[in-house]
């Protein structure tokens, strides 16, 4: 019966983490603040600097424990770095004890053991869930195969909300399947859950690429997500792969 309770009581504090928590501390670096993103057994926790740049990123797993009389949460399989972009793997894990309420998450952190980091408790508050505004970024096409059988040019366009960029390079021609074209197409004021529609056409004529005059031509869309990728297959010897991301 206390095995049980326990259980719901951390699948409860589960549930209630979900979301993004935030602290604002005062160091010798100045005021900075720290967030933590809980998302299932996941979490992300950044340090940004007075001007909202990522000074720390680090994510991994989290597990909700019991310590004695105590609620404790873990963190583990920790990789961090100074951008999410570069991250190394962090032979350390943090064990902090908590208590938790509708808008507060307090946390005791780095009582678990010595570091060079001074302990404290810590209180975080819910950050509210707004519609916030991002920017799409369209990373690349990955071709597997195409109907073209000899060189080939390539023209994409997308559309976010009316707003429309075009990919097309004069004078690039590809010459086999299974390559990656970098797109870099970038969309302003995006959110998660908006529609992206586009064209991708192939030509063997340069000219062509970006005319009613193509020789292939596929369209879609695909909704906005944090990270995505999405296979279309629009003729039996045409397959590729759209990847994204909203930074």
């Amino acid at each position: 019966m206390a095995t049980f309770t326990a259980t719901a009581l951390f699948a409860d504090d589960a549930e209630r983490l979900a979301g993004k928590w935030s602290i604002k501390k005062t160091s010798d670096q100045g005021e900075r603040k720290q967030t933590l993103e809980i998302k299932k057994d996941k979490f992300i926790f950044q340090i940004l600097g007075s001007d909202d740049q990522v000074v720390l990123h680090a994510e991994g797993d989290l597990k909700l424990e019991k310590l004695g009389p105590f609620n404790s949460v873990r963190f583990f399989h920790i990789r961090g770095g100074q951008s999410p972009s570069d991250l190394q793997e962090v032979d350390d894990e943090y064990t902090s004890i908590y208590t938790l309420d509708e808008d507060s998450w307090t946390l005791a952190t780095n009582f678990d053991k010595d570091r060079n980091q001074k302990p404290s408790v810590d209180v975080y508050r819910r950050v509210k869930a707004t519609a916030q505004t991002s920017t799409l970024v369209i990373d690349e096409i990955e071709m597997a195969t195409t109907p073209q059988v000899a060189t080939w040019f390539l023209c994409f366009e997308a559309t976010v909300e009316g707003v429309k960029h075009r990919h097309y390079l004069p004078n690039k021609g590809y010459e086999k399947n299974q390559v990656t074209i970098p797109l870099a197409l970038e969309f302003p004021k995006a959110r998660a859950g908006q529609k992206c529609s586009f064209k991708l056409q192939l030509d063997d004529v340069d000219d062509d690429a970006c005319t009613d005059e193509v020789d292939n031509r596929s369209t879609g869309e695909f909704t906005l997500s944090e990270h995505g990728s999405q296979e279309y297959k629009p003729e039996s010897n045409w397959r590729y792969t759209l990847r994204w991301h909203l930074k």
